[in-house]
């Protein structure tokens, strides 16, 4: 076993973003200190992840993290002493532990048992066909070492027939495979010494090429074939603030999870030939079609795609789309939104529309609050809000010399915003990505949410107050939009006025234990309601739903088509 110090606590990304994002149960066999499950339980909090663990000390780390943790040898262990009966896994993970053990096939007997109908196993498995074993063979050495392919802890072996061998005498049906690889200049450089070696010998160069490269396969299966597999396909925007992100990629990011579910994002420029047959769904972001996109358009539907569109803004800032008789919303087979009221707006042009609120994927770890007179950080960052206020920023300023040293702020974006404090403990940040902008919040005390009542902003979501929840800053909003989701004096404040506005600062900037409160019931808002993670299985329905009735929605999108001006 390796001595080195953060051996039990690393995590494998390739079987992070495998996990079902909506297990209500996980088993991780060999959990370590429990970093993985950390890991998972932050995407979905509500999942009870169990973890067997043979070292006694990482195992105690572990359940501090983890909702309970068996210390043994997973050989000698029973699923009653974690509370296990058949059929109650969602999913059972091996990390690189496979390969420790003395009979892994009577161990996979025993486990998979635990796996619901749907359920996945998890395993991610060192290759020994590796070329670095390979080159050390041809020159006669096989040295195990602390870690890595030849760990002197590795009791067993294996090639990538023989992980495919083991699963399916398991009862497995394997879904996929990916290989991990490292060093691949080295590789190409072992690869041209011996390919003149693997022609002679009538080797498959290719499957050479593709097995001899990979360290470790991390190997995905289920207990029952999927019957239907599906392609989600979609075309972004230049990424912008929150959009690519949290409409699109976050929620592909959970689809790809689910067994039979893959997923392909593209911007502005769609390849529909990605040779995947079957169900195909086109989700296209914030379209602005013409009439001269129609050919565009009939493209996506020929190529055997339902066609959704993705829009969460009312369209009066885009004339072109009213100009166009609303093809961007008539033209297709349905729409996906983020608030009720945009739904029921867009169903004037198109009846199948559904409503996906905005959700966090990841939830951050909790901060803890500074203490004494440390300073408090105001958060400001958005798109198009300077109307929104302007009226605010007399009084805004009021505060900042009303309360010497006591503020600073962190400003997105809107320039205009931070010319107009009158301080010197600003910052300025340009348009950022997305993870930059979480960053900033995530290190902010009081998250500034301004929206007038106007026509446009009552169709915006809410999705800036659950931002400011999940990442620990108090919300100060507008009635407009936040009224809906955030409950005044429990989860943030509400201001009808500028007054208003000035008095509910001057409250959160005086009372610590206000703050504190308000945050911790922010947050469990988010655990408990808005979380994606338990979302998702609902999105994939209804696209399932969609691909049932495709010949229906097709015929109704073409009518819809043809009573258009030509």
């Amino acid at each position: 076993m390796s001595s080195s110090p953060d051996y039990h606590h690393r995590v494998n990304p390739d079987l992070l973003r495998r996990i079902p994002c909506n297990a209500a149960t996980v088993l991780e066999i060999g959990c370590a200190a429990g970093q993985l499950g950390a890991a998972y339980k932050s995407l979905n909090p509500a999942c009870r992840y169990l973890g067997v663990e043979l070292d006694a000390a990482a195992a105690g780390e572990a359940e501090r993290l983890l909702d309970k943790v068996w210390a043994g040898d997973v050989e000698k262990f029973q699923p009653k002493k974690l509370g296990l009966a058949p059929q109650s896994l969602d999913c059972l993970i091996y990390g690189d532990i496979l390969e420790h053990l003395a009979d892994p096939w009577t161990v996979l007997s025993r486990h998979v048992p635990l796996l619901k109908d749907d359920g996945v196993l998890l395993a991610c498995i060192p290759n020994v066909q590796h070329w670095s074993i390979l080159a050390d063979l041809m020159q006669g050495r096989w040295q195990y070492r602390d870690e890595g392919l030849l760990d002197r802890t590795h009791l067993r072996f294996f090639t990538l027939e023989s992980v495919l061998d083991m699963l399916r005498a398991a009862g497995l049906a394997v879904l996929d495979v990916q290989a991990r690889r490292f060093n691949e200049k080295a590789f190409a450089a072992f690869y041209c010494a011996v390919e003149p070696a693997l022609i002679n010998l009538g080797i498959d160069r290719a499957r050479f090429q593709a097995q001899a490269g990979a360290m470790q396969y991390v190997v995905r299966a289920t207990r029952v074939p999927v019957a239907s597999p599906l392609l989600v396909h979609s075309l972004m925007l230049k990424p912008v603030a929150a959009c690519n992100d949290v409409r699109i990629m976050h929620v592909n990011a959970c689809l790809a999870t689910i067994p039979g579910v893959s997923v392909l994002q593209e911007v502005l420029k769609a390849d529909l030939s990605p040779g995947v047959d079957g169900d195909k769904i086109f989700v296209w972001q914030r379209p602005i079609l013409t009439h001269d996109d129609r050919a565009r358009l009939e493209a996506v539907v020929k190529a055997g795609y339902v066609v959704v569109v993705e829009f969460d803004d009312h369209p009066m800032r885009w004339p072109a789309i009213a100009q166009n008789d609303y093809l961007t919303y008539r033209g297709v087979h349905a729409v996906q939104t983020s608030t009720p009221v945009l739904g029921e707006f867009y169903r004037q042009f198109n009846p199948e529309v559904r409503v996906f609120s905005n959700q966090i994927r990841q939830l951050p770890p909790w901060r803890e609050p500074a203490g004494g007179d440390a300073p408090l950080t105001v958060f400001f960052g958005a798109l198009n809000r300077e109307d929104d206020w302007k009226a605010l920023m007399p009084q805004l300023n009021q505060a900042i010399r009303r309360n010497p040293g006591r503020m600073r702020f962190e400003v997105i974006h809107d320039r205009l915003f931070f010319d107009a404090l009158e301080t010197q403990e600003k910052r300025f940040t340009p348009t950022c990505p997305y993870p930059r902008y979480c960053e900033l919040l995530a290190g902010s005390d009081i998250a500034l949410l301004p929206l007038q009542d106007t026509e446009f902003n009552r169709m915006k979501s809410d999705l800036k107050f659950i931002e400011a929840a999940a990442h620990g800053a108090v919300a100060l909003a507008s009635p407009t939009v936040y009224r809906d989701t955030l409950e005044d004096g429990v989860t943030g404040l509400l201001f009808s006025d500028a007054n208003e506005f000035s008095g509910r600062l001057q409250q959160l900037l005086e009372d610590a234990d206000l703050r504190l409160a308000l945050r911790r019931h922010a947050r469990q808002y988010v655990v408990s309601r808005r979380m994606l993670a338990p979302h998702v299985p609902g999105r994939l329905e209804w696209y399932r739903h969609l691909l049932r009735n495709r010949e229906e929605l097709e015929e109704q999108r073409k009518a819809r088509i043809a009573s258009m001006p030509s």
